[in-house]
Parts: C-alpha cells; sequence; structure tokens
C-alpha cells in the first residue's frame, strides 16, 4: 500500500478556496456595515454626510490633512450644522449637537443608575490610558477621580497660594532686572509655560523643578509637552503607534523622537518619587510644608491594582500636562488682547493701581475675583481660548437622549464643544472680538434664560468637569494681576493671526507659522 502524496495543483486550489472563501467574507462584512450604517442604524435618519456615517476616516481626513496640515474637522462640524441645523451625524456611532442649552443634559453628573463613559478610540492618545483623565468607564473614573480630587478642592489650592506667589514673584524679577529697558524680545507663551509647568510640579509633586528660570524662558519640557500635544490626532487614529511606544524603552525612545526626551526626564525623576512613596521613604514629601497629591491617594482606600507603579506614574504625567497647556494658552490670549487694546490695558491697570496701591503687595486670588475689570478680562480670555477646544463625545450608556425630535439611542457617542458655544453671535455679539465689557455684571443672556457665565464651558461641566480648574483659575488672576500691576510691557511684530483659532490640536492653535506673542518690557 503506497502512500497518497497530494499533487501541487490540489493544495493550490485549496488553498484558493480559502482565500477566496475569506475575501467572501470580509466583502460581505463590508457590505453589511455599508447596508447597516447608511439604512439600518438608529442613526440612519439624522443628517450628515454619508461618508461621515460610514467611517472615522472622514474625521481623521480633517484631522491630519485638511488644509496641509489638519486641524480642522471643528470648523468642518460647523459647516455642517450650517447645512442640516442644530444636529448632524459626525460618525458611525457619533452625533454633534450645536445648542447652547442642550449643554447640561449631555455634560451632566454620571450616577450608577446614570453612567457616563468616555470614547473607547480617546484612552490611549496621550499614552497614559490608566490615568483618570483617560479613564472610559463611568464607574472606574468616579473611584479614580474620588482619590485625587481633595487634591485639587478650591480650600487646598486657595492654602497652596504662597507656592504661586513664589514662583511668579521669580518670573517678575527676571522681568524687572533681565529684561527691562533692554529691548530683548520674550514669548509669553513660553513664559507661562514655565509659570505652569512650576506651579503644577511644586503644587502637586513638591519637586523644585525652575523652569522659570530657563534663558529666556525656553523650558525644554515645556517645549516637549507642546510636541506631545501636535501628535494627539495622529495617537487617536491610530492608537497602536502609542501603545507601541508604551512598550519601548525611554533609551530608545528619546532616540527615536528627539523632542519628546524632556518629558521622558521628567518621568524618570516622578518614577523615583513614586517609587519612593510606595515604600514609605518620599523624602520631598516628607519635607514639603504641604501634602503632595499622593498623600491623597494613598489616603483614599484604592484597591491594590490602583496604586501600581505604572498607573501612579501615568497619574502623575497627566496632572503634570493637564495643568500646564491650556492655562498657558489662556493667559497668552489674555495678555496679547490687554496690549492690543490700549482702553483696555488702561482700565485694567487703573483697576488694578487702586486695588493695590503698592506694586509689591499682590492681592489673594479670593481678593482679586472681587475686582470686576479683571473677572471680566478673564472671563473674556477664557472665552476665546476656549480650554480643550475638541470636541467631547459622552456615552450614556443605559439612557436615550431625546433632542427635539430626535431619539438618541443609549450607547451613541454624543459631543459639543466650547468652540460652537463661545462664538455664538446671539450670546456673545461680535464674538470674535474681546469685549471684557460683556461680562461686567454677569448679565443674562439675550433670550432671558440664563446668565451670561452659564455659557462659558472652557472647564466643561457633569461629573468630568476639569478637576484642576481652581487651579487654573488661581494662575491666572494671580499672575495677571501681578504683570499688569507692576510691568509695561509692548508687543513685538505680534497680531491677531497669533492667537486666532486657525488649528485644533486639541487646544486652539494659531496660524502654523506663528512665532508666538512676543513683547518687550519697558523701563
Amino acid at each position: 500500500m503506497s502512500n497518497a502524496i497530494p499533487s501541487t495543483s490540489s493544495a493550490w486550489s485549496t488553498s484558493t478556496v480559502l482565500v477566496t472563501g475569506a475575501a467572501v467574507l470580509v466583502l460581505l462584512r463590508g457590505l453589511y456595515l455599508v447596508v447597516y450604517r447608511l439604512y439600518l442604524s438608529p442613526l440612519a435618519k439624522i443628517p450628515g454626510p454619508k461618508l461621515a456615517a460610514l467611517s472615522t476616516w472622514y474625521e481623521a481626513y480633517y484631522d491630519l490633512v485638511s488644509e496641509g496640515h489638519g486641524g480642522q474637522f471643528v470648523f468642518q462640524i460647523k459647516r455642517l450644522h450650517e447645512k442640516h441645523g442644530p444636529i448632524v451625524r459626525v460618525g458611525p456611532n457619533e452625533v454633534h449637537i450645536d445648542d447652547p442649552d442642550y449643554y447640561n443634559e449631555v455634560y451632566s453628573m454620571a450616577s450608577p443608575t446614570k453612567p457616563i463613559d468616555k470614547l473607547v478610540q480617546y484612552k490611549h492618545r496621550f499614552g497614559m490610558p490608566e490615568a483618570t483623565i483617560s479613564t472610559v468607564e463611568s464607574e472606574h473614573h468616579r473611584i479614580r477621580r474620588a482619590a485625587i480630587a481633595p487634591f485639587f478642592s478650591r480650600a487646598r489650592i486657595s492654602s497652596l497660594g504662597d507656592t504661586l506667589t513664589e514662583v511668579i514673584e521669580r518670573i517678575s524679577r527676571r522681568l524687572g532686572s533681565e529684561y527691562a529697558g533692554s529691548g530683548a524680545v520674550i514669548n509669553v507663551c513660553d513664559m507661562w509655560g514655565t509659570l505652569t509647568a512650576d506651579v503644577v510640579s511644586e503644587m502637586a509633586f513638591a519637586r523644585s523643578t525652575g523652569f522659570s528660570a530657563a534663558p529666556d524662558f525656553q523650558s525644554p519640557y515645556s517645549h516637549a509637552l507642546m510636541s506631545w500635544v501636535y501628535a494627539a490626532h495622529y495617537t487617536t487614529h491610530f492608537n497602536w503607534v502609542m501603545r507601541m511606544t508604551q512598550w519601548m524603552p525611554d533609551s530608545i525612545m528619546g532616540v527615536l523622537v528627539p523632542s519628546f526626551k524632556p518629558i521622558l526626564d521628567y518621568r524618570v525623576a516622578i518614577q523615583r518619587q513614586i517609587k519612593d512613596v510606595l515604600a514609605g521613604t518620599n523624602v520631598e514629601s516628607k519635607a514639603a510644608a504641604h501634602p503632595t497629591i499622593f498623600t491623597d491617594i494613598l489616603q483614599a482606600n484604592l484597591p491594590p491594582a490602583e496604586l501600581s507603579f505604572h498607573r501612579l506614574t501615568q497619574e502623575a504625567m497627566s496632572v503634570s500636562g493637564a495643568g500646564i497647556e491650556t492655562t498657558m494658552w489662556t493667559l497668552s490670549v489674555a495678555t496679547f488682547h490687554i496690549l492690543w487694546n490700549p482702553a483696555i490695558e488702561q482700565r485694567l491697570v487703573s483697576e488694578l493701581v487702586e486695588a493695590m496701591p503698592d506694586p509689591d503687595q499682590i492681592l489673594s486670588w479670593a481678593q482679586l475675583e472681587k475686582l470686576p475689570f479683571l473677572s471680566a478680562v478673564i472671563s473674556e480670555s477664557l472665552r476665546l481660548s476656549f480650554g480643550s477646544v475638541q470636541r467631547l463625545p459622552r456615552v450614556h450608556r443605559n439612557q436615550t437622549l431625546t433632542y427635539g425630535g430626535w431619539q438618541i439611542p443609549a450607547g451613541t457617542a454624543v459631543s459639543m464643544d466650547a468652540y460652537h458655544i463661545h462664538v455664538n453671535p446671539d450670546i456673545f455679539p461680535d464674538p470674535h472680538e474681546f469685549k471684557p465689557e460683556r461680562w461686567l455684571g454677569d448679565p443674562m443672556s439675550f433670550d432671558g434664560k440664563h446668565r451670561l457665565s452659564y455659557y462659558l464651558t472652557s472647564f466643561s461641566r457633569g461629573s468630568r468637569v476639569c478637576i484642576g480648574m481652581h487651579l487654573a483659575l488661581m494662575d491666572m488672576y494671580v499672575a495677571l494681576a501681578t504683570l499688569f500691576r507692576r510691568h509695561k510691557l509692548e508687543l513685538f511684530e505680534t497680531d491677531r493671526s497669533d492667537v486666532d483659532f486657525i488649528m485644533d490640536l486639541v487646544r486652539p492653535m494659531p496660524k502654523w507659522d506663528s512665532k508666538g506673542v512676543r513683547v518687550i518690557v519697558k523701563a
């Protein structure tokens, strides 16, 4: 009896059948998705472009390619609303709503019976998937946020005001001794970046970083954070890139992406601190005059998995990054518009001089909040800097939302954003103009439904409202009051195009070739 040996042609035929079968299955699945997303989906009747309903590649085009540099999806969404109305479908499972009075419905408080999740696609975009800010599931987010919330309470932040004062005093002394009358040009984006980086590092981690002492305020760490933000759209649409970097040794990552090296160096320093914290030997925290964020985390009775070395590292890095970028940009926008409008500068300085006759005695945050025009300037700066300008999708897991005559099924991503609200001409006439006086007295809106402050959404709302809101506000009040009470500045080769929102790179960005908001300190 001889062994049967399959012929080459027979083996080839079997392979062909398998490949063909697999191709047919892929084709059938593709056809099913097309039919389902266009005609059978519960969102099929909601207006919007067919390409957006079919694939997230529609969004990717505007994020990565449009206008040669991307960052255009928020503007495309605005055009879609102008064409289709206040509700549009912007993805296979996402609708966007442009109705300021509906904001609190989408961004409401979650509860055990009303879980509100984030999009899974956003989990890995910054390489910190286990940080509170990246947590997808509502229940998990509640546990993690509760552990760090005490540190960011208004009372705790207010008690740490001396730390902010020390940093702003360092910057003020440099402006007076190094730059006043010298004609040297300063990029205030860099200056405010070092301020916010030093403050969050010293407050949250009891680490004296000294970024504000960098030559010309050119802190490599602040610049590296900006590069990290620039990459956010790519890491959102290509999650695997960021996942790969998480497994890559820092030594290799620093060589492949040199601009990220300052972040990697900072992370190494934070990791040393975390190891000491977990071992109970952390010198910085023990020597600090105030508890650090790790103090609150360790006292929160978290499950052991929440106290792992890698998760605490991600939490620390997210706190550092989130506390720098948006506040830096708001301060830069404020500085520009104050200097660009002499009448505004004069009115602000007059108020500050009257409130603080001695420029060496800067009032506390609580006292500065009572100054009406300074408060109006900060509100208007927040409005035109937007915070995180990108839409913030929320998934109401078990709840069907109703908007007008539309039913939005549970599990659908529903998004809104500060940009659409803050430039709404019905709420803010001349929306692209910097007019602090519109906030004086917090007047009623045009339709008498809400106070104007109701429509300021820079920090979002609900259970995921920006946890660093109080720290950001204290930074803004004390920094602007100190700068404009003590120093006379003049813009240098800077105009509206250096602050106007042109690109969405998570935070609003001006024209691609902007050199920033540059100033000269007068004698």
